[in-house]
């Protein structure tokens, strides 16, 4: 009985570890910079509650800052790191289930992005995954 237990117990703990993510880490509000089974697939998402999260940036952020109504982003696209782009979220115009085409700009190249960063007195680059760099 005890063998049978233990195996149990094992595969137990094995599919929670499956369920939960590599990365996630809370940025402002509801929105969470996460990674659910490997650090290339780290997105910014807004977190439903439950466990559950709307992606918002895809794929592979390495960098983000943010204030109360701007989130800013460094992505190489699927972890293709000869591209970066950049990328903001205007926090007012975004909820849980609105079309993220409402609330990000972007991609955009790094003059685009640093001439919006003027404008908008957009945030600077205040978290740095270096190992996505």
């Amino acid at each position: 009985m005890k063998p049978a237990l233990s195996v149990a117990a094992l595969i137990t703990c094995a599919l929670l570890y499956g369920c939960g993510f590599v990365h996630d880490e809370t940025l402002v509000g509801p929105y969470r910079l996460n990674a659910v089974d490997t650090s290339s697939q780290m997105s910014v998402a807004y977190d439903l509650g439950n466990g559950s999260a709307i992606g918002r940036i895809s794929e592979t952020v390495f960098a983000v800052g943010w204030d109360s109504r701007y989130i800013v982003a460094k992505q190489h696209p699927n972890n293709n790191r000869a591209v970066t782009n950049f990328y903001y979220l205007e926090i007012a115009k975004d909820s849980a289930y609105a079309d993220p085409s409402a609330s990000v700009t972007g991609p955009l190249t790094a003059q685009e992005f640093a001439a919006k960063q003027a404008e908008l007195k957009l945030p600077s680059f205040s978290r740095t995954i270096k190992s996505l760099e």
